[in-house]
């Protein structure tokens, strides 16, 4: 019998080994291209949403019409652009962590694809400000100015400023008046330059390193105290083209007539409403609210109420000419003329308004009394009547579309009220449209995302479509909740 010859025993190891190798070097160009395992298998099942575009190995460091290859971040929603498209183009931050740097990329939603990335600009892309003109993309970072170009993204300038812009603490301390940018930054130097060049126009030193800009009309407005050593202020407004002073307005609150006369903080906020040219103030020391017209009525309107205490971003509201003002367990109301009245109370809830169209209103609502949850009310804008309430799943609301994080969103539309909710057990992220009359679920998706135990980075709401920043970018159809793109 002729005897069979069988290969030497140790072939099993290299084989082995082969293999794994070859398997390893998959996993890594898997990798390079930012698609993880549960990526690859979900497009095997025809399961994952499509790519905005197609990332390619090409190791370039700039391409116009893409985007560089690599692993990708995203860190916050995308901010969006005006235009008189159906969907605003969207300026987006990114990391990409095989070229450790960060960049801003130009998405055009209607075209379905990056149209350009900049060139690198470092690592400090989470404290980045933007703003923008018609022609030019400005970014701050810390204590210097990037303009980019619109069309392509290339850098057209760089200027150094005197200081950094406080991103987290400055309100909207970066702005864009014409061709003139604006910046306010931490030393108290109100700065100008020109837009498109990035040459310095002027620089005016406040008495105080104040925190905000506030925009009447075409002209730029700071809050400063009226004199250096004190801290009585009013509001300077300043001719962007050449930074003249234009007027200052100092106005003053007096309950009574022998009573305290009370003047605004230098860091007291400034509620601007460009629908009724008005400028609102909350002077907490006399609880005052005080109401300066701008436009066709003028004056002052001054509304005393021992329940006007704060007056902040996160419970101020302005929309159709009307001013929200909550306080704990009230909200307020104001119209164009500036008397405020009492539109609503709970007892065991501190309210928040959200947001106002027509006759509907968007609260949010914190229980007090027993174990915390939160909800979500419609109320009736004119008699402040409750249509229906919605028990949220979560308790971090994304406040900020672009600079906040959260584990709920919400946005009234005029189609109903769209909600998106985190949940941990099992791990989800899902999207509802409910009615406006009832808030009963009209739509409910559970959204398709890498990961659903991911933070809610932000959300940026457009005309068709919100834009879910949690790591990837996820475009869901407001009308129907469908995912519709991601990227990368």
């Amino acid at each position: 019998m002729r005897e069979e010859r069988r290969p030497p025993a140790g072939w099993i190891i290299p084989v082995v080994a082969l293999l794994i190798g070859v398997l390893g070097g998959a996993f890594a160009m898997l990798s390079f291209l930012g698609l993880g395992m549960n990526e690859v298998i979900a497009r095997m099942q025809g399961r994952a949403a499509p790519l905005l575009i197609e990332v390619t190995p090409t190791p370039v460091l700039h391409t116009v019409g893409g985007a560089a290859p690599g692993r990708r971040l995203v860190w916050r929603a995308p901010i969006p652009l005006d235009t008189d498209t159906s969907e605003p183009e969207l300026l987006l931050i990114s990391r990409n962590y095989d070229r450790d740097s960060d960049t801003l990329l130009l998405f055009s939603p209607l075209e379905g694809r990056v149209r350009w990335e900049s060139p690198p600009m470092g690592t400090n892309g989470t404290s980045w400000l933007v703003a923008y003109s018609a022609a030019t993309i400005i970014v701050a970072d810390e204590a210097r100015l990037i303009g980019l170009s619109r069309t392509d993204g290339s850098k057209v300038w760089e200027a150094p400023l005197t200081d950094r812009i406080f991103s987290n603490g400055c309100q909207d301390c970066l702005q864009v008046f014409g061709d003139v940018v604006v910046a306010l930054s931490d030393d108290g130097q109100l700065q100008a330059l020109n837009a498109n060049k990035g040459t310095p126009l002027w620089v005016v030193r406040l008495h105080q390193t104040t925190r905000q800009l506030v925009r009447v009309g075409a002209m730029v407005g700071v809050p400063d105290s009226l004199e250096p050593d004190e801290t009585e202020a009013g509001l300077f407004i300043y001719n962007p083209a050449d930074g003249q002073l234009v007027r200052t307005i100092a106005p003053t609150c007096q309950h009574e007539s022998q009573g305290y006369v009370d003047q605004p903080h230098y860091y007291d906020y400034i509620l601007a409403d460009p629908q009724s040219e008005a400028l609102y103030w909350m002077l907490d020391s006399v609880n005052c609210l005080l109401r300066v017209g701008m436009g066709s009525f003028g004056g002052e309107e001054r509304t005393f109420n021992p329940a006007f205490q704060n007056f902040e971003v996160k419970n101020t509201l302005v929309a159709d000419g009307h001013i929200y003002l909550s306080s704990d367990q009230s909200i307020y109301t104001s119209d164009g003329q500036g008397q405020a009245r009492l539109l609503t109370q709970a007892e065991d809830y501190n309210l928040r308004p959200l947001a106002a169209r027509g006759s509907d209103l968007l609260v949010l609502a914190q229980r007090t009394r027993g174990s915390s949850r939160y909800e979500l009310w419609l109320l009736d804008a004119q008699s402040g009547q409750q249509r229906w309430s919605r028990v949220l799943l979560g308790d971090d609301l994304v406040e900020d579309a672009i600079y906040d994080s959260g584990d709920t969103a919400v946005h009234l539309l005029a189609s109903g009220v769209a909600l998106i909710e985190q949940q941990a057990d099992p791990e989800a992220i899902s999207y509802e449209l409910l009615n406006l009359n009832n808030g009963t679920s009209q739509v409910k998706k559970e959204l398709r995302v890498e990961d659903a135990g991911d933070s809610l980075r932000g959300v940026t709401w457009g005309n068709q479509s919100v834009w879910l920043a949690v790591d990837e970018l996820y475009a869901v159809d407001l009308t129907t909740g469908e995912t519709q793109a991601r990227w990368p």
